[in-house]
């Protein structure tokens, strides 16, 4: 990819990460519920993130 390609890709990605930590419950209340929703937020960050090693 051409390097102005890669700064849009590597721009988006980092906007999907800030969109998805956006999920993550403020409120929560510690149960099992609670817990693994986070988890899954937590997940799509981490699987958001490893898009960003891909493209290296």
């Amino acid at each position: 990819m051409a390097t102005n390609e890669n700064e849009i890709r590597t721009k988006a990605i980092h906007e999907a990460i800030e969109a998805a930590r956006g999920e993550y419950l403020e409120d929560a209340t510690g149960t099992p519920e609670d817990e693994a929703y986070n988890q899954a937020v937590s997940d799509v960050v981490a699987a958001i993130g490893a898009l960003l090693e891909e493209g290296k």
